[in-house]
């Protein structure tokens, strides 16, 4: 899935801010993240970071389901963040020191020590989050406003939505939303709006492959099928009418 546009894909991604701040937009919230934190992102959700420094150094580590460890899959999308721990920091720098180095200079064992690294590492991650819910850990900051408004948009996306009334459902003014939305999402608010109505088109498309375009762009809050069609081959590389023929 193009990351340009899209900012979703089908597989799993690890991120570690290795230096500088940021928010990060992973799925319905927005974390504040500073370095040493680690963001988890599930593959199908819509995500996007705002930098906040202009020098800062990340590590993306990129994996499908092979390498995420059954205990931890299916509770990945409850713990999006691993806020920076003195009591890991070596450890989550030495496995990802391990896990370049055999990337770097792979051999026939690099793939299964690998894979045994990056679940060492999610399972420690799953712990401490268990710690956290329990008080034993400080949570990140996270923006109510951000979330609300993406509980909004995701209820309404099949109707006319407007930024005026999403803020007035958050009980903020328009241009304080603008602003907080695109400095805690790094989407602008239509953006975001329009990402997520084709993420739903796409998945329309995919479930019901004799749907019509025009009953897709309906369906998804789109009342003209051209534009529709249009942002859609702008998002995917591809048409809608494409995408069915090939389901």
């Amino acid at each position: 899935m193009p990351e340009a546009g899209g900012h979703y894909h089908n597989y799993y991604e690890v991120y570690y801010l290795i230096e500088g701040t940021c928010w990060y937009f992973i799925d319905k919230k927005s974390y504040h993240l500073t370095a040493g934190d680690i963001a988890l992102i599930p593959k199908g959700v819509i995500h996007k970071t705002n930098y906040e420094t202009s020098e800062h150094t990340r590590l993306l580590i990129c994996c499908d389901s092979y390498y995420i460890p059954d205990s931890v899959r299916d509770i990945l999308p409850t713990i999006p963040y691993f806020a920076k721990s003195d009591r890991h920091i070596g450890e989550i720098v030495s496995i990802f020191n391990a896990i370049k180095d055999e990337t770097d200079s792979p051999d026939e064992f690099s793939e299964e020590n690998v894979r045994m690294l990056l679940n060492r590492l999610l399972i420690m991650i799953a712990r401490s989050s268990r710690n956290k819910e329990k008080g034993k850990e400080d949570k990140k900051e996270e923006s109510p406003i951000v979330e609300k408004a993406v509980k909004y948009i995701r209820a309404h996306y099949t109707e006319e939505v407007s930024l005026a009334d999403t803020a007035a459902y958050c009980y903020v003014s328009k241009e304080h939303l603008s602003r907080t939305f695109k400095k805690e999402t790094g989407f602008g608010f239509n953006e975001y709006l329009t990402a997520y109505r084709l993420k739903k088109a796409e998945s329309l498309i995919k479930t019901n492959p004799k749907i019509k375009v025009s009953e897709v762009a309906l369906a998804c809050g789109f009342n003209d099928s051209n534009y529709f069609s249009k942002v859609y081959k702008r998002m995917y590389g591809k048409t809608p009418t494409y995408d069915k023929k090939t389901k």
